[in-house]
């Protein structure tokens, strides 16, 4: 009975991990990563105001540069200029940009938000879940995702104006 029983929590086992480590795969075959060439896993975390947001719902038919950063990070700030000009300069072509705080408080991240006068979404990864979930090493991290949600762009630098520009060419 005890080899039976052995063999029973063996197979289950076997079957659980191949369950769970299959590659999660969307339409037309594009599979679910964090790389470039992947669609991008979605996510919900609140904003800076309390509110939910879901990267999702909000990124459907629209390029997104998404930002990990944190307000200690002084390469972080450093790209706040460049920021608010892409967002400036391309929010009515279609261009959203997410900034995910990792792993500070609200309170903090709120008042930085106000201080630099940043125009943009800002949402709060406090438990730093989805920075594991992108495989997050270093910030700042920009992701740039197309109108389908596929990673197009993946880098610690920022991506050039000319790449911006090119997101929006027919």
């Amino acid at each position: 009975m005890r080899k039976l029983n052995v063999l029973l929590l063996f197979v289950v086992t076997t079957i659980l991990f191949n369950f769970c480590h299959e590659k999660q795969m969307v339409s037309a075959g594009t599979e679910v990563g964090v790389n470039v060439g992947q669609k991008a896993p979605t996510f919900t975390l609140p904003n800076v105001d309390g509110s939910e947001f879901t990267l999702r719902t909000f990124g459907k038919d629209k390029n997104v540069l998404l930002v990990f950063s944190a307000t200690w990070c002084h390469a972080c700030r450093n790209e706040i200029p460049l920021i608010k000009n892409y967002y400036d300069e391309f929010k009515d072509d279609g261009l959203e940009i997410v900034v995910v705080d990792v792993g500070e408080h609200r309170s903090k991240v709120k008042s930085f938000v106000k201080k630099r006068e940043l125009n943009y979404n800002v949402i709060l990864d406090e438990m730093a879940e989805v920075t594991k979930i992108f495989q997050v090493t270093g910030i700042p991290l920009n992701i740039v995702l197309n109108k389908s949600g596929i990673i197009i762009y993946r880098d610690n630098a920022p991506p050039d104006k000319d790449f911006i520009k090119n997101l929006f060419v027919n």
